[in-house]
């Protein structure tokens, strides 16, 4: 006879599931810290912890500093300032730190917005990516863990801790900004815009406690000029490939301004939609694919947002089509497996890398979550379901 009280065999195998996902989360940081921090001292952490250093020492951020590291500082004087805490212990315990942070606030982030089982999915979509990520000190999981910070806060009413993540994501990649347009379904926007813009501006003067006024206002002309000077790449971007197809050299900021205007056109249309749940997280989806198809800095690392898109809005689909199903296989073959031991090696010489191919299926999946935000719903739904945190 069976214990009415012992849980349910299917709840069991679910949290031995999580759990296992979670373990893995937790290898994943551990690994990418013995690899990147102890085995060599990883470059991009080098310019992170050098910046900071260069902060209070008062040296432009921005020049080169080719005895420290190659390549330069393209963040701001803030995300230098903040990195502090990450530039004085010893590099493997800091980068422990770091990964720890980035990975524990994406692990986090993705269960404010999902029910538990839908979220262990997520993770373990998104797993590939994020090791990617950590694998390169990148503050890219970081990011995504903010734009969906953001999102859940003002899904919750909290417009200060919402507006501030978004500030402190611009402060690292100026794109989370995007998370800002959340603030459309809050009933409260004139509130939002202030603290959002309150947020920014204290943000922004906060390397006044370690600088003086003059420095940091030539730190952000440097800073000014470098991303000038990048925001003539392409990166694995919609318009790396429009100009493929066109062969000719259009600006990026013509192709942006149509995909902000696709973004949140369904949105702006479809008012009545609002008050579905369902439909402000397709939104939120879409969002984190738009801060990757349309970043003219995207790398391969940067893809995690991106994928953390996907895997929001697959793993919290009720009944999935054989549409859905393939969209996600060719994400997950094209785009997270693209740049793994996994992918033949001739495969990744003479299509994703020369191609930069695993933008395609990204891309093909927010066309999706587009047509989704413009159809209409069935009556399920159109009830927010128990995974709704408003």
């Amino acid at each position: 006879m069976t214990d009415p009280s012992s849980p349910a065999p299917d709840s069991t195998r679910a949290r031995r599931l999580e759990l296992l996902v979670a373990m893995l989360w937790l290898v994943a940081v551990v690994a990418a810290t013995a690899q990147q921090g102890i085995a060599h001292h990883n470059n991009n952490f080098l310019i992170f912890r050098s910046a900071s250093l260069h902060l209070l020492h008062g040296q432009d951020l921005y020049a080169p500093y080719p005895t420290e590291h190659f390549d330069f500082y393209k963040y701001s004087p803030t995300f230098a300032l903040l990195f502090l805490p990450f530039a004085l212990p010893p590099f493997a315990l800091a980068m422990l730190l770091w990964n720890a942070l980035n990975a524990g606030a994406l692990y986090l982030a993705i269960g404010m917005v999902l029910p538990r089982r839908a979220a262990t999915v997520a993770h373990a979509i998104v797993f590939l990516d994020m090791l990617g990520s950590l694998q390169n000190v990148q503050s890219n999981a970081l990011v995504a863990a903010l734009i969906i910070l953001t999102f859940a806060a003002y899904e919750r009413r909290h417009t200060v801790l919402g507006s501030l993540a978004t500030a402190v994501g611009t402060n690292i990649k100026v794109f989370p900004l995007a998370g800002a347009s959340f603030a459309i379904f809050h009933p409260r926007k004139l509130r939002v815009a202030v603290a959002l813009v309150a947020s920014l501006v204290v943000l922004a003067a906060l390397p006044l406690l370690v600088t003086p006024l003059a420095t940091l206002l030539a730190q952000y002309r440097s800073w000014r000029a470098i991303e000038t000077t990048d925001a003539l790449e392409r990166g694995f971007s919609v318009m790396y490939h429009l100009q493929l197809v066109l062969r000719g050299n259009l600006p990026n900021w013509p192709v942006q301004l149509l995909g902000v205007a696709a973004l949140l056109a369904p949105v702006l249309v479809r008012r009545e939609r609002w008050r579905e749940w369902t439909f402000r997280r397709v939104y939120l989806c879409s969002v984190l694919a738009f801060c990757v198809l349309f970043n003219h800095q995207s790398e391969s690392p940067t893809f995690v947002i991106g994928v953390a898109g996907v895997a929001v809005w697959f793993a919290s689909l009720e009944r999935r089509t054989r549409w859905e199903w393939l969209v996600f296989a060719a994400v997950f073959v094209g785009t997270v497996l693209a740049s793994s031991d996994a992918m033949p090696d001739w495969l990744q010489r003479h299509l994703f890398d020369p191609y930069r191919f695993k933008t395609v299926p990204l891309f093909v999946a927010w066309l999706e979550m587009q047509r989704r935000l413009w159809h209409r719903p069935g009556a399920a739904e159109v009830r927010a379901p128990r995974s709704s945190p408003a």
